[in-house]
């Protein structure tokens, strides 16, 4: 048994990641399943975003854009902390078990989590629980799936979960004050490129 508290923070951190990345011993379906929620989670997150905008009202079209807004911060602030603590991923260190191919770039914080974290608190701050209590359990999924097939460690998730909540609530924040100019402009861009669709009402205004 490890001694937790004789550990510094990097080998608290490989050592986590070790109790979580897939063992020599996995099942093919443990490892579909977690490289299935590592990739494609993605692309069910920004479906969602799109689907939530296209057919809700201004409201809804409200969070959406907000949510996207506070990705793209969150990314930012995210890249200039990996320029400034540019972490290796366990693969590139020789740690661990890697199960997709991943480009060596640098691994903190971790960009999917700032992405569906941004959304999370988006939808939690909005006070919308029931989506907030389904991403949640998404990000959750994606977040041990990623250290799960050998691309993240653990701290570079709670890294960037801490980065989104700071991002989130300074978004959540500033949004009353530029909203209105925003979603005008957005909806005028929406409409132009959309209008047909909206027309025969398989959109939404």
């Amino acid at each position: 048994m490890p001694c937790w508290e004789n550990m510094s923070l990097e080998h608290l951190n490989i050592t986590l990641f070790q109790y979580i990345n897939a063992p020599i011993s996995a099942s093919n379906f443990d490892i579909h399943l977690a490289i299935f929620l590592a990739k494609d989670t993605l692309y069910l997150l920004a479906i969602f975003l799109l689907a939530y905008w296209a057919f809700g009202q201004y409201t809804q079209k409200s969070l959406a854009l907000k949510a996207m807004i506070n990705c793209a911060i969150a990314l930012l602030v995210g890249y200039l902390i990996s320029l400034v603590y540019p972490h290796p991923r366990p693969f590139v260190l020789g740690v661990g078990q890697n199960l997709i191919e991943h480009a060596a770039t640098y691994s903190f914080p971790s960009n999917h989590m700032l992405i569906f974290s941004s959304v999370l608190f988006s939808f939690l701050l909005a006070k919308k629980y029931a989506i907030a209590i389904i991403l949640g359990a998404t990000t959750f999924l994606m977040a041990w799936s990623r250290i799960y097939v050998g691309v993240h460690f653990p701290f570079d998730m709670f890294g960037a979960l801490m980065v989104t909540a700071c991002c989130s609530y300074v978004v959540h924040y500033v949004w009353p004050y530029c909203q209105g100019p925003i979603m005008h402009y957005s909806l005028y861009i929406y409409h132009l490129i959309f209008r047909p669709f909206i027309h025969r009402g398989w959109l939404s205004k």
